[in-house]
């Protein structure tokens, strides 16, 4: 700029002492002032339009400190987030990256474009450095989010593991106990004739011998399954019944019904099936 006013005081010293406008001197000096007039207003607009692309850049990055910003104080609380929070931190990270390659390629653009520019735009050229180096930052921030993220999302995904493994483990410890519980408070009975009982291997004996009960032969299936907590009272449907399995005395009764027939009650559940869990009824 000094130089076109310097150009302008000479060519009106010219014109001042000398009608030469015709000359050489006169005609160079007036074409080397439109050439700087040209370069000045070239400068300037470039440098309008350099300013126009940081402020667009400079505002994205405004954006992308927001969305950071959000990113980090949800990674940093503790549990597993929301559907809605992951969404939100999905799209943040979508739309950080999306900025980061707009001002890329803002930022190459305007690197190749104005590599060659006069000294007055290529003074505005520190700033690109310094949003180069501020996008660079941010993609360092933004891969260690991802980073915090999944370390987060893998700590969640051992923890859920452990909870399932726990809750796999209490359910087979339930599964356990019921089995135990059911196989302490189940037993076996069976009532029926002499016959019955010995064709069923239950009870031995015959001609000139005593029955006896053969606990180590007798046809298991043949008897019936119950819970003693739930099973006090057998009807026998006969009107007279023997007992031949072995049960503390005082535990037990047989009940005449109104209609003649017989009834098995317990008395002391726990003391009747405390010597054996297998009732053996023969009836007549």
């Amino acid at each position: 700029m000094k130089r076109t006013w310097m150009l302008w005081i000479a060519i009106g010293l010219i014109v001042s002492c000398t009608n030469v406008k015709e000359s050489k001197e006169y005609k160079a000096l007036e074409a080397q002032r439109d050439s700087l007039m040209m370069i000045t207003v070239d400068t300037e607009s470039e440098a309008i339009e350099m300013m126009s692309v940081i402020s667009e850049v400079e505002a994205n990055f405004d954006r992308i400190r927001e969305a950071e910003k959000y990113i980090s104080t949800q990674s940093a609380k503790e549990g597993e987030m929301s559907q809605d929070t992951r969404t939100r931190i999905t799209e943040n990270f979508k739309m950080i990256n999306d900025i980061l390659q707009r001002n890329k390629a803002q930022l190459q653009e305007l690197n190749r474009k104005y590599s060659g520019s006069t000294k007055e735009v290529a003074s505005l050229k520190n700033t690109i450095v310094r949003l180069n180096r501020e996008m660079e930052e941010s993609a360092v921030r933004l891969a260690g989010l991802q980073q915090e993220l999944a370390a987060k999302d893998e700590k969640i995904a051992q923890l859920s593991q452990d909870i399932t493994a726990l809750a796999i483990e209490a359910e087979q410890q339930s599964i356990t106990i019921q089995e135990q519980d059911r196989s302490l408070n189940t037993a076996y009975y069976v009532f029926g004739t002499q016959k019955e009982l010995k064709d069923q291997k239950i009870l031995s004996g015959g001609f000139m011998k005593a029955p006896r009960v053969l606990q180590d032969t007798f046809n298991k299936e043949y008897f019936l399954t119950i819970d003693i907590r739930e099973v006090t009272e057998i009807p026998l449907y006969a009107k007279k019944a023997k007992l031949w399995s072995t049960h503390p005395e005082g535990t037990y009764e047989f009940v005449t019904l109104k209609d003649g027939n017989l009834l098995f009650q317990v008395t002391d559940t726990q003391r009747f099936w405390s010597l054996t869990k297998y009732l053996i009824i023969e009836v007549m």
